[in-house]
Order: C-alpha cells, then sequence, then structure tokens
C-alpha cells in the first residue's frame, strides 16, 4: 500500500511539473523572440553584432551587456542577460498583492516568506512600495556595471577600471576606500511617493 501511494505522489508531482516547465518554456521564447526583435532594431548595419555606437541605450549598460567584455554585444549576450534579468526577484510583480489599493504591500498583504519581504525591503521602513522597487532595480543595474567594470573580479572597481574620469570616481567613492561597491555604483533613487 505504501509502495501505490508513493507511486501516486510521484505521478502527480511529474504530472504538475510538466505543465510548469512548458509555461516556463512558452515565457522564455516569447522573452528570447522579444530580444531577436530588439537586437535587430539596433543592428543598423545587419552585421549580428552590436557596437557601443550602434547601442543608443548607454555605455554602462552596453558593457554589463557584453558579457566577454570585447566591446561587441553579440546575440547570445543579449539573450544571456535577458534570461539572466527574468530570474531575478525583482521582477515579480509583489504591487499586485496590494489588496487596499494604496500604493504599499504591508508585511499582512504579503504572500512570501518574512525574509524574502525584508529583503525588498530596501528602505526598512516595513511596506514595499514603488520607491523599493526603484531601488532594487537600479541596485541591479549597478550590480551590471560591477560586472562590466571589475576586470580583476575582486568585486570592487578601482580607478584603473573606472570608464571615466577621475574626479567622477572621486564623487562616487563615499567612503574614501580609493575603489567602488556594488552601493557606491548604485545611481540616487529620488522618493517620488
Amino acid at each position: 500500500m505504501k509502495i501505490q501511494n508513493i507511486t501516486i505522489a510521484l505521478a502527480l508531482t511529474v504530472a504538475a511539473a510538466v505543465p510548469m516547465a512548458q509555461a516556463q518554456t512558452a515565457d522564455e521564447a516569447k522573452q528570447l523572440a522579444a530580444v531577436d526583435k530588439w537586437f535587430e532594431q539596433y543592428d543598423r548595419n545587419h552585421d549580428a553584432q552590436l557596437t557601443v555606437d550602434e547601442f543608443s541605450l548607454g555605455k554602462s549598460y552596453f558593457h554589463a551587456l557584453d558579457l566577454d567584455k570585447n566591446g561587441i554585444l553579440t546575440r547570445e549576450e543579449a539573450k544571456a542577460a535577458s534570461i539572466r534579468k527574468s530570474t531575478n526577484t525583482t521582477n515579480v510583480n509583489w504591487m499586485a498583492m496590494d489588496a487596499d489599493n494604496d500604493g504599499y504591500v504591508t508585511v499582512r498583504e504579503w504572500k512570501g516568506t518574512p525574509e524574502d519581504f525584508d529583503t525588498l525591503d530596501l528602505d526598512h521602513d516595513r511596506v514595499l512600495s514603488r520607491y523599493d522597487r526603484d531601488l532594487a532595480r537600479e541596485h541591479n543595474r549597478a550590480k551590471g556595471r560591477l560586472a562590466a567594470y571589475d576586470k580583476d573580479k575582486d568585486g570592487l572597481v578601482s580607478i584603473k577600471e573606472w570608464p571615466a574620469d577621475e574626479a567622477t570616481f572621486r564623487q562616487r567613492d563615499h567612503n574614501r576606500d580609493g575603489m567602488l561597491n556594488v552601493d557606491e555604483l548604485a545611481e540616487d533613487v529620488k522618493r517620488k511617493e
């Protein structure tokens, strides 16, 4: 009897997992198709690669997407960055949990774990707001900039690795340690609430 129950449980688990995997694959396929369309739009000379001159979304973003740091963005790199982005927790539509539509998600409205709530509550005010979302997005952009600039892969950006002038480096180096961390690379996000 026990073996039969285990077999049924396994069959139900597999049956539930297959549609989820198909949905993820369908979503991923849509996302990759959108990247293809986006890539074609920017690839003005149709050579299947983008240079920073063809890319109008900014040098920092270009360098964050250029995974092999060779100054050329391939379709594969753009797709890899797109997939990486989609698995990020900031893409969860947690504002849909705002049951009373006041623009905030309280701990009572939150459907996830307390740890996930604390992770997303970046300003530590015990509510999730658009400001937290904007902070999270900028923090992720800063991670991309760090990955793009950090040539020696030590998790910090030195003055030698910095792509701009020394004055902008010094302006961002808040703790004056001669290195930029991900928090220092994040742009200031203004509270709009």
